[in-house]
């Protein structure tokens, strides 16, 4: 497949999730939550999440407003994340920072759908804030809704 065979392909993967954003929401009851925002551009994100028996990821959910861009990242950070331990999640978001800087998809999968915002340092903002709530809540105390 070339390239731009890869670059429509990702192009639909964010359209898909911007448009249907998976596991959107919040968690009710106990769970860790925080939030975070882009004033210059208006998107914001708020994470909320459960840890399982075994210490990972087991729920997460993100309420989720701004640019197509940030609503297909939480999407796709919400189906990636469930099952890894919260010491797997910042290595994960720094190879998406690294990977959108480089403008290189290695070892991203899914989230190889993100790349195609490297070429423009504008919108790595956009595409990184999820990442950013979602750091702050895992090291948020769980409250009540």
């Amino acid at each position: 497949m070339g390239s731009d065979a890869f670059s429509a392909l990702y192009r639909d993967q964010v359209l898909a999730h911007g448009r249907q954003p998976r596991q959107a929401g919040r968690l009710e009851g106990r769970a860790r939550r925080a939030s975070a925002n882009n004033a210059l551009c208006g998107d914001r994100v708020a994470v909320s999440l459960r840890l399982g028996d075994d210490g990972a990821i087991a729920e997460l959910r993100h309420d989720s407003e701004g640019c197509l861009l940030c609503l297909a990242s939480a999407s796709l950070m919400a189906s990636r994340v469930p099952g890894l331990a919260p010491g797997d999640v910042e290595p994960l978001a720094n190879t998406l920072r690294e990977a959108l800087s480089r403008g290189d998809d290695t070892g991203l999968g899914e989230l190889a759908a993100l790349i195609g915002a490297a070429p423009y340092p504008s919108r790595h903002r956009c595409a990184l804030l999820p990442w950013d709530a979602l750091l702050a809540t895992l090291d948020a105390p769980e409250s009540e809704a």
